[in-house]
């Protein structure tokens, strides 16, 4: 869900960090980025790159598309003192061990020179925080809803499910009719199998009880959450993740919304671009709502995540210049160069949008969505997911233990006792990111 600039080869980018840091122009920086279409480079050459290095006359960014394998690249090179000087990571979960290792510089002198204590939103910065120091921003929040195609819906006679148990008779009505329930699909992307794990545990579940476990205070082996693992199983038995869940990517499952092949999807706001992408050309009408809950979960409810985060290399030769960009990325030029034009991928955590003028036209859709999130998060309706508040170690576990709780290889009481032992011991050495 994150991601050369045409002016530097990866070559040269990569010996100048990696070989003779000493050597990079103090007022260059660094990024490596995911992969990306070549559309989506474009775009971020035109704005971020070229945005930037506009707008600060002296100083270059170098933004260096590395493919789906940027992680493990940019963890050895971080563990040889090099890497580049923006450290891009998946979350606070992943920011955190990066922290303690002393690899990430103090943002807290950047944090109040720059004003980003005022300018975000308060409870976003609080979780790029170790021992109350910072270390990483977050580049984007996001959350999970219920994506469906409104038209389909309206012809069928279907109305969007509040409930557990009226999500599970539109379900079995679909199952009827030859549709798969849920988008859903891990191939290319096995992390997939924690965003369903997320959603079911969050509705099934509900925030308190999850909360209380994410502390340490109930443990993971609560029969409240066996239950929720023997539905969720359940759940997979009967098909509603579909037949081929191994073999199918959950963007081309996304896509059977549109015809119909597909019902319902339970997915990150990320999705957004896939209904640029798939439903407007068809000229197909999407909608997004709050997942349904279970009796005694707040509704509507949208469990948070962070996208990725951004962090300065404790080793970089220019740490101020680094700081600019990420400074660039949280202004409200950037904002509304990006956001219409990539929906869903760049939700900066700015406080106040009411200054910000959007070039360009942002969907009705996307704009009914944020507000709907922004006021379940002022009323403190939000969950939690598995990528921004479990430490690492039990989130690599979820990953993996999703399949062997839905392959039958592992019963519910066996995949949480699992679980339990590897969060306690985490929870122990204060690996578990901070809490809202």
């Amino acid at each position: 869900m994150t991601k050369f600039s045409r002016l530097f080869s990866g070559v040269a980018v990569a010996a100048m960090t990696l070989l003779t840091p000493g050597l990079a122009a103090a007022q260059s920086a660094s990024w490596w980025y995911e992969a990306l279409t070549p559309e989506q480079q474009r775009l971020l050459d035109d704005t971020l790159v070229a945005g930037f290095n506009a707008s600060h006359p002296g100083s270059t960014l170098a933004l260096e598309y590395r493919g789906n394998a940027i992680e493990n690249q940019q963890r050895l090179a971080l563990m040889s003192g090099g890497g580049p000087d923006i450290i891009n990571s998946n979350g606070p979960a992943t920011a955190l061990p990066m922290a303690k290792a002393g690899q990430l510089l103090k943002l807290d002198d950047y944090a109040a020179k720059y004003g980003w204590n005022e300018r975000l939103i308060p409870m976003f910065l609080e979780l790029g925080k170790v021992d109350g120091v910072l270390y990483s921003i977050p580049k984007n929040y996001e959350a999970m809803g219920l994506f469906y195609n409104a038209d389909l819906f309206a012809e069928k006679g279907w109305t969007a499910p509040k409930t557990v148990a009226e999500m599970e008779a539109l379900a079995d009505t679909m199952l009827a009719e030859g549709m798969t329930p849920f988008v859903a699909g891990n191939a290319g992307f096995r992390p997939a199998n924690e965003q369903f794990f997320t959603v079911a545990l969050n509705q099934l579940v509900g925030p308190t009880a999850i909360h209380e476990a994410l502390s340490g205070k109930r443990a993971w082996t609560d029969p409240v959450f066996v239950d929720a693992m023997q539905k969720f199983k359940a759940w997979y038995d009967k098909g509603y993740y579909g037949k081929d869940y191994f073999s199918t990517s959950t963007i081309d499952a996304f896509a059977g919304m549109v015809t119909g092949k597909t019902g319902m999807a339970p997915q990150g706001t990320w999705a957004f671009s896939w209904v640029k992408d798939y439903f407007d050309p068809a000229g197909a009408k999407a909608a997004f709502t709050s997942i349904p809950v279970a009796e005694g979960v707040p509704y509507p409810l949208f469990p948070i995540g962070i996208g990725s985060t951004l962090s300065i290399n404790a080793h970089s030769p220019s740490p101020d210049t680094a700081a600019q960009v990420i400074d660039y990325v949280f202004s409200g030029d950037f904002y509304g160069a990006i956001v219409p034009q990539w929906q869903g991928e760049w939700n900066v955590p700015l406080a106040d949008l009411s200054k910000v003028t959007l070039k360009g036209e942002v969907t009705p859709l996307y704009q009914e969505a944020t507000t709907m999130i922004a006021d379940a998060l002022a009323s403190g309706n939000y969950g939690y997911t598995t990528w921004t508040f479990w430490p690492p170690k039990s989130e690599q576990y979820i990953i993996s233990g999703v399949e062997e709780l839905w392959l039958g290889t592992a019963t519910p009481e066996k995949f949480l006792a699992g679980l339990q032992e590897l969060f306690a011991a985490e929870l122990a050495e204060d690996s578990v990111p901070p809490l809202p």
